[in-house]
């Protein structure tokens, strides 16, 4: 609508003076446009590090991910021969595999008939690996494939080939491969022969006859019924591609390597390297400081950035609690700010992939702890742990026995296992571990006896109870356990700090004596890359510090947003009024006009006369 004042009679700019004015008046409206546009840009640039957050917590979870250092790959030396998968139960070995023959499933042919779709003339019951098959005599070679593969469980499929310019077969081909597979053609078997797939001599018409794989894996012989198969080497599948030629005896042979993955490793640890860098950049295009322009970024000052990067960047280098000596800091497996001569002073990091492979190489499982995708058992002799116990059965059920690492039951009697020497006593058996130093631990397992010739469910402990030392006394770690029949109890808990545990028996399932082979108490999953996890969890979860910062953000930006518009619509009233003050005084001017015009009027007239 234009409220523009139309009636100048005082030859005034009256619309400029009331911009004027408004324009003053509206200064602290254009001042919380600008603090809404910056709150926009600080929103975003929020935004922009909560993405790159989640990002980054995407590659911790892959690196913490015990699955990333089971992964194991298989190689043949030539894929031509086979192909082949390793599942993360394959255990490292070489093996050599020579194919003799190839898994085939059964192929047989009709004889050649001109048309595929002329009726052929022939009523018949067939039957086809049990099943029956009725022919009229209007089917046609297509017909009766249509019937075939409509054939509930007949195991077979039918197709038509033309195998000429005006010749066409009737090809059935079984759909299991292996001797196993071949067909078997009953009913009437001259209706087989009239369509040729059943010869003179009553054997089928094979194109391809089946055939069994026939293989060697380091000279033992396997014989399988498809080229797929996956219960020869446990953990693997193979896939047989090519058998040796039985004219010349070459190909079918290859050497299969089963190893650890470590380049997974490697290259999930190259992501996170470029998202932590991505990070660092994201957080120093926000909170830097421009000289030249003398202007802060949109984050400058703000503790909460401030806090999240030192947080970071302290995760990455810190001593790992629990690793080895020789990996406890992710500096030992390659991960640096760069050499004297390439340092980021940013904080970026540079990976040296060499030092990562050797790393895994020698000691994959320390690796493992140092990235946190393992917890580390501090119960261990090798970790500085010792065990004592209230009896001991003799030399060969030492405490020492329970803290080696040995969780089979291979070596029980013979140094493989604790066990007390109070037959049918339980009052006071108990298998103490001293760590030698405070540690955080948040989970037990126990392993019981557990073979063929002891089984737990006959030999095993029964019933326990686990404890700590809290300083002053034992207290309890989680509930007692009752009733088992298994070689292995893990028991996880709220994570307390000790030096001692102990593990008291209470019953085992022969009423005898206490077994354990292996008592393991596994510190709280304290590794370089774990932490950093919780640090990113800690701030970019959905209740986490910067969520948080971005709900206040837009608090703030509506409380702004109705006060602009408030603001705004005074704004307009206040111009409405003045507009109509402006419009009243030139319409009083104009009548004022027109009353001075009628007095000079009459004035005139009267001197006229």
């Amino acid at each position: 609508m234009d409220n523009r004042i139309s009636a100048n009679v005082t030859g005034i700019d009256t619309e400029s003076i009331i911009q004027q004015l408004m324009s003053i008046e509206r200064r602290p409206l254009l001042k919380l446009q600008t603090q809404q546009t910056l709150l926009t840009s600080r929103k975003a640039a929020w935004g922009a590090v909560k993405t790159q957050l989640d990002t980054l917590s995407s590659k911790l979870a892959t690196l913490t991910a015990s699955t990333t250092f089971s992964k194991m790959t298989a190689t043949p030396s030539d894929t031509s021969v086979l192909t082949a998968t390793a599942g993360s139960s394959a255990v490292e070995g070489t093996y050599d595999i020579q194919a003799t023959s190839l898994a085939r499933a059964q192929v047989v042919q009709s004889s050649g008939f001109t048309s595929a779709d002329d009726p052929r003339g022939i009523t018949a019951t067939l039957t086809l690996n049990g099943q029956t098959i009725n022919v009229t005599a209007t089917d046609s070679l297509k017909t009766i494939a249509a019937k075939i593969n409509t054939t509930a469980n007949v195991n077979a499929r039918a197709s038509i080939l033309q195998t000429g310019a005006t010749e066409y077969k009737l090809i059935i081909t079984s759909t299991e491969s292996g001797l196993g597979g071949a067909m078997a053609f009953g009913g009437d078997l001259n209706a087989w022969k009239t369509l040729g797939i059943i010869k003179p001599d009553d054997a089928p018409n094979e194109v391809v006859a089946a055939s069994d794989a026939e293989f060697t894996i380091d000279g033992v012989q396997f014989t399988r019924a498809t080229n797929s198969v996956t219960d020869a080497i446990p953990g693997l599948t193979l896939n047989l591609l090519q058998a040796k030629d039985p004219v010349s005896g070459l190909g079918g042979k290859t050497t299969l390597t089963i190893a650890y993955d470590d380049q997974s490793v490697v290259d999930a640890l190259k992501s996170f390297v470029t998202e932590y860098n991505n990070l660092i950049t994201t957080i120093g295009k926000y909170t830097t400081w421009d000289a030249d322009k003398r202007q802060a970024g949109l984050l400058f000052g703000d503790s909460l950035v401030t806090r999240l990067l030192s947080e970071v960047k302290m995760a990455v280098f810190r001593e790992v609690s629990g690793a080895t000596a020789t990996y406890n800091s992710m500096r030992t497996v390659g991960l640096s700010t760069g050499t004297a001569s390439t340092f980021s002073r940013e904080g970026k990091l540079t990976l040296d992939e060499t030092k990562l492979t050797d790393a895994l190489k020698a000691d994959r499982s320390a690796v493992a702890v140092l990235f946190g995708a393992r917890t580390a058992n501090v119960a261990l002799s090798s970790m500085g742990s010792t065990a004592s116990a209230s009896s001991t059965l003799g030399d060969q059920y030492l405490p020492s026995t329970a803290v080696n690492g040995d969780v089979t039951s291979v070596l029980w009697g013979a140094g493989g296992g604790w066990s007390d020497s109070t037959a049918g006593n339980f009052t006071d058996d108990w298998l103490e571990v001293d760590f030698g130093a405070a540690r955080t631990i948040d989970k037990v397992n126990v392993y019981t006896v557990d073979s063929t010739v002891y089984p737990a469910s006959t030999y095993g402990l029964r019933d326990f109870a686990l404890k700590y030392w809290n300083g002053s006394g034992w207290a309890d770690l989680g509930a007692p356990v009752t009733g088992n029949t298994l070689g292995l109890r893990s028991i996880s808990f709220t994570a307390v700090t000790t030096q001692k545990v102990r593990l008291y028996a209470t019953a085992s399932n022969d009423n005898q004596y206490a077994r354990v082979v292996e008592l393991a108490a596994y510190e709280r999953n304290d590794g370089a890359l774990a932490r950093m996890a919780d640090i990113v969890n800690r701030y970019a979860s959905a209740a986490g510090f910067v969520p948080n910062r971005q709900t206040q953000l837009a608090d703030q930006d509506r409380r702004l947003a109705k006060q602009i518009e408030d603001m705004q619509a005074r704004l307009d009233r206040r111009m409405e009024t003045l507009k109509k003050r402006f419009t009243d005084m030139e319409i009083m001017l104009q009548k004022l006009n027109s009353q001075s015009l009628w007095l000079t009027q009459q004035i005139q007239s009267l001197s006229m006369n």
